[in-house]
């Protein structure tokens, strides 16, 4: 069961559907010849009760941190998942709308609260990043257990966590990403994180 949402001059095509589970799904597809790098949705999940808001959730994707860029005509499927609220096992299907659209050529497509969401999301992953190198490249780093510098970086990317004013977490969890390759030495995390970091440096727009 698919519906077509159709969004008037917008450059990528939403279509919400319904998986076997009766889970909500999105399926973003780029229309444009420049290839869709980051994107943000909203996602409604049915209140259990009228007098319950829904929830503010978003779902967003950013091939400048993680993944790959998304070509014309291509499509990514985004798991949107169901509201269960105690109903004889009945679930409502969530639903996405598109909020905003950055593509590689620097342009991008929805209200400015949203594409600048996109932007100062990309801003505070560098912030991370940031740190994650200079806590690594300090002279004592190589000195002292893998898990004391790991506490050590969790500390302040938890702090500068609480700092983050944007609607939705990080696109990436940096904290897990260093966890997860720390194991294998300092130097190897150092390069993995100057990658990032000239990677997304060299995204457009410029976020400098």
């Amino acid at each position: 069961m698919a519906a077509v949402v159709a969004l008037a001059q917008t450059p990528v095509r939403l279509e919400s559907r319904v998986d076997t589970k009766g889970a909500g799904e999105a399926v973003i597809t780029n229309l444009k010849s420049s290839p869709l790098t980051a994107y943000l949705l909203q996602v409604y999940l049915e209140p259990c009760s009228p007098t319950q808001r829904s929830p503010a959730v978003f779902r967003g994707f950013d091939a400048a941190l993680s993944g790959e860029p998304l070509p014309q005509a291509h499509s990514r499927t985004e798991n949107l998942g169901a509201a269960f609220c105690n109903k004889d096992g009945v679930s409502v299907p969530a639903k996405a709308e598109l909020r905003a659209a950055v593509f590689q050529d620097g342009s991008f497509w929805g209200d400015a609260q949203w594409v600048n969401s996109l932007l100062n999301n990309r801003r505070f992953q560098l912030q991370q990043f940031n740190i994650v190198l200079d806590r690594l490249k300090a002279h004592d780093a190589g000195t002292m257990p893998l898990e004391t510098v790991m506490e050590d970086l969790k500390k302040q990317l938890e702090r500068t966590g609480r700092r983050n004013t944007l609607s939705f977490p990080p696109l990436l969890d940096v904290s897990e990403l260093v966890s997860a390759n720390l194991k294998n030495g300092i130097t190897p995390t150092i390069s993995l994180f100057e990658r990032l970091r000239s990677r997304l440096l060299e995204a457009r727009p410029d976020i400098r």
